[in-house]
Order: structure tokens, then C-alpha cells, then sequence
């Protein structure tokens, strides 16, 4: 994966900080194809490319107004590969004639001496993959025979046509993997040398990477890689940073200021978070940011983080990987379970699924929902086991009717007690009414239920919540409940 970079050269902390307050952005990444040549073992894009649905180039170009109008001013490009896309060259001028900064991340696969000569014309900055100097793990790294050449090519074409060396800006990038690690630090030393900026990341367990294990590294191993890098820059470079997950001499804050557009107009908050937020055919990307539970909830920086990452001595410019935190445990709140820091502190760390015994104010002996399996936005998932304890049963072993209104409320209810019950806050909630109940089958004792329900409407402390309530693929009930939902003040 490859995301941007927190940079106070670029920001601020204070721009940072005022941006998140006010729903604006610095920075914006955007695709405008998934097609790629390459087949990368870690990627994070599924494979397929559905080129009828992606952005026109009139869509893209508005949301890239968009992105200027809120306050960005660096767009970073992504894919699939970028310079596939036939009409790159003129989005990228068109971002540099909204007054923008351009970024782009490229496998290098189209990067021509004219292609260079036009990208450096622009004053893109270029973010070439750059895995290793070793043939054949290039070539296996990048799931194609001919990566290496192709790599190296367009390396050399980037710096004939004025890349590095104190002219136009160039990164090289490369993943953290088993078969790399130890070349790492020379090629880091070799990248500085070279004039270019070194751009090393945790791989995200997503995608290709979680059917890959063997591009695994224990965390304690890429803090030593880290800690020796930053004694390298320090001796050799002059250049003082503290290492942290999950870039080697950088801070992740993008979820303050950023977010992420995919070549179908989704929104995301990054490439490691993949739960879309909104779709830019369909709403504002200003109504998508401010009107987003997840976007408000990464924007509330410490605030939020649960477990042994909101402690940490780091904390304050640094929340670890929240795509990792996401991808492995389900919640994007949650310590990032790779981080060196938690290495000790694994047990602390909540994974969805997870028991909603603490979340609810009800106890077992009216309670009717057992587990909270997902959380999306504005909308969770909860799972119920019809048990001979269930307080809603006849003597038939049937659940009776009014059980469904009680489900999805409460269901509701431990959705908004996962999102609060951390923060050192006091909440209350009421059932204020049920409209539409329907109720289309029947459950029985031994079934598991599976209920989601969705946030469609709020108004200050008043929400309207939809809920559906199935057996494996079978929907059984459907509701809409009113609820009130409300601050009281901090904990004493």
C-alpha cells in the first residue's frame, strides 16, 4: 500500500490541527483507474478492474475542485498504476492549474524519457516503487519477469530528465518484507546518497498480503530495522527522527487532514481503512467528511484511540497504523496490533467479534443480543443466540414478536456503546418509539440471528435507526426505532 505522509515542511501540526476542527483537508489521495501491469504479492486493490463504473474525466475533475475548495494542497495519486490512465498527463497539469501540489506513486511501467520530461514539466513530485536492487526479488516482489528492467529504466529516465539530486522531488518506495529486511539499510543509505527520499512502509495486512505470509516481519524486528536507520540519518545525514509504525522516518496524521477517493467515486478514510464513507455521485465531499461517524472519530485524534496506543510516550504525534488496527481487529479505533510498543500489551487490545457484556445497560437476564461482529459507518452488526434463557419465548420454542423491536434496539445500543463506552464520558440512551415493524418469519430456540442496523437520520441527540434482523440469508424482521442518545458530562 502507499499512503502520504505527515510532513511539517508541507504542515504545520497547527495547520494539522485547525483542518480537523473545521472538516477542511490538506491533502487529498486519489485513483482514477485500477487497471494495473503488475502484480504485486501485498497490494492492497482486488484484482479486478471495472472500468465502466470508474470516475469520467469531468467527475474526477470535479472532485479535485472540490478537494481545492476545502483546503487541500497536495493531491496524491494512486491506482492501480497510474500512468496507465490515458489521460494522466492532463490531470495532473489540471491539478497544478488549480494552484495544487501533484504526487504520484507509479511502478515506473510507463515512465518514457518523454514521460519524465512532462512529469518534471509539471513539477510532480514521483514516488517510484523501488523494493530492492536484487533482480529477482524485484521481479517476485512485483509478480512480473521484467520489473526490474522496467524499474530501473524509468529510474535512470527520472534523473535525466532532472529528478533528485536537488532537483525535481523523488522518492523511492519499498515495502518491509522478510525476503528485503536485511538489504534495507544499505539501500537506504544508497537512496540518500542518491539525492532521492527514502519511503519505507509496514506492509498492511490486507489484500494479497494476508494470503502472502511469507512477506511477514515481527515488529520486533522492523524496530530494530527502524532504530537503525534513524542512527544512520542522524551519523550520516544530519537527520533526527523517532521511529515509529508504520513508516520509517515519518508520522502518519492523514486521518486528521485527509482522505481517500477511489476510481469509483468511494470515499475512504485511507487505502488500510477500506469502509467507505460515502460516494462522491451521491453526496459532497464536504457533506461526506463532516456528516461521517468514522471521519469525525479519526479527526478527534487522541480522543478516540482505545487501548495502549492512547497511552503511549509517542502519543502525541503518533496513533500507529489505523489501517492495521483496522484490518486486524475490525475496529478502526483500536491499538495497532503491530506496533513494537504493544508487543507486550497484545492482551489490551479488543477484536471484533467481541461480547457485548459492558457495551449495553441491560442485564443477562433482558438481554437479547450477545455479540457486536461489525462496525461500518453509522451502521454495526450484532449477533444473537436464542438460548433457553432468552426472555422472549413462548412454550413453543418460538421467539415472540415484540423480541424483533427489542433486537434491533439493542443492537443499536451496543453499537453506540462500542463507539463511547472508552472516552471518560457519561451517556444515556431511551427507546422513543417503533414504526414498520415487520415480520416476515420466525425464529426458534438454537437459532443464531444476525441483526444489522443503520443510522439513517440524526438530529442532535435524536437518531432514526433501520434494522433488519436475519437467519443466515433469511430476513425475519425489519424495524425503525427513534432513539435519544445523549452526553451527560466527563466521569468523576
Amino acid at each position: 500500500m502507499s499512503c502520504h505522509t505527515f510532513d511539517e515542511s508541507e504542515f504545520s501540526i497547527e495547520d494539522v490541527r485547525r483542518v480537523a476542527a473545521e472538516n477542511r483537508l490538506l491533502s487529498m489521495e486519489i485513483e482514477f483507474s485500477r487497471r494495473c501491469n503488475f502484480r504485486c504479492p501485498y497490494c492492497y486493490q482486488d484484482a479486478s478492474a471495472r472500468a465502466d463504473e470508474e470516475l469520467t474525466a469531468e467527475e474526477a475533475r470535479d472532485v479535485l475542485r472540490q478537494a481545492r475548495d476545502l483546503g487541500a494542497r497536495t493531491i496524491v495519486v494512486l491506482g492501480g498504476e497510474p500512468m496507465i490512465y490515458p489521460s494522466i498527463m492532463e490531470m495532473l497539469a489540471f491539478i497544478r492549474d488549480l494552484g495544487m501540489n501533484a504526487e504520484i506513486f507509479t511502478n515506473g511501467s510507463r515512465l518514457t524519457p518523454e514521460n519524465a520530461r512532462k512529469l518534471a514539466q509539471l513539477d510532480v513530485k514521483v514516488v517510484l516503487k523501488f523494493n530492492t536492487k536484487d533482480r529477482e526479488l524485484q521481479n517476485r516482489l512485483c509478480g512480473r519477469d521484467d520489473a526490474y528492467d522496467v524499474i530501473s529504466s524509468a529510474y535512470a529516465n527520472l534523473k535525466a530528465a532532472g529528478y533528485g539530486q536537488g532537483g525535481r522531488a523523488l522518492a523511492l518506495s519499498s515495502v518491509i518484507s522478510r525476503d528485503n529486511l536485511d538489504e534495507l539499510p544499505e539501500l537506504w543509505t544508497w537512496i540518500r546518497e542518491e539525492g532521492a527520499e527514502p519511503y519505507f512502509e509496514m506492509i498492511t495486512p490486507q489484500g494479497g498480503a494476508k494470503e502472502n505470509d511469507w512477506l511477514d516481519v515481527a515488529p520486533e524486528r522492523i524496530e530494530r530495522l527502524f532504530a537503525q536507520l534513524a542512527e544512520i540519518d542522524r551519523k550520516r545525514f544530519g537527520r533526527d527522527w523517532s521511529p515509529q509504525p508504520p513508516l520509517a522516518g515519518n508520522s502518519c496524521l492523514r486521518h486528521l487532514y485527509s482522505c481517500y477517493v477511489d476510481a469509483y467515486g468511494e470515499v475512504m478514510p485511507c487505502v488500510g481503512i477500506d469502509l467507505v464513507v460515502g460516494n462522491l455521485r451521491k453526496k459532497r465531499l464536504s457533506e461526506i467528511i463532516r456528516d461521517s461517524e468514522v471521519m469525525q472519530d479519526l479527526r478527534g485524534f487522541r480522543k478516540h484511540i482505545k487501548g495502549p496506543c492512547a497511552s503511549c510516550d509517542e502519543a502525541e504525534l503518533c496513533y500507529g497504523c489505523r489501517g492495521a488496527a483496522y484490518q486486524l481487529t475490525g475496529d478502526y479505533l483500536a491499538s495497532d496490533p503491530l506496533c513494537w510498543h504493544n508487543a507486550d500489551r497484545k492482551g489490551e487490545i479488543e477484536r471484533l467479534p467481541m461480547p457485548v457484556e459492558g457495551l449495553l445497560p441491560h442485564g443477562p437476564e433482558i438481554r437479547v443480543v450477545d455479540m457486536i461482529r461489525r462496525v461500518g459507518e453509522r451502521e454495526a452488526e450484532t449477533e444473537t443466540f436464542v438460548t433457553e434463557t432468552f426472555p422472549f419465548l413462548d412454550e413453543a420454542g418460538c421467539v415472540e414478536p415484540e423480541a424483533f423491536m427489542e433486537i434491533v434496539a439493542q443492537a443499536s445500543a451496543a453499537h453506540n456503546g462500542f463507539r463511547t463506552r472508552h472516552l471518560d464520558e457519561r451517556f444515556e440512551g431511551f427507546l422513543l418509539g417503533v414504526r414498520n415493524l415487520k415480520i416476515f418469519g420466525e425464529a426458534r430456540l438454537g437459532d443464531r440471528l444476525f441483526t444489522t442496523v443503520f443510522k439513517e437520520a440524526s438530529l442532535g441527540d435524536f437518531g432514526v435507526i433501520r434494522g433488519e434482523v436475519r437467519k443466515d440469508d433469511r430476513l425475519l424482521a425489519s424495524a425503525e426505532i427513534k432513539i435519544y442518545h445523549r452526553r451527560l458530562g466527563e466521569l468523576e
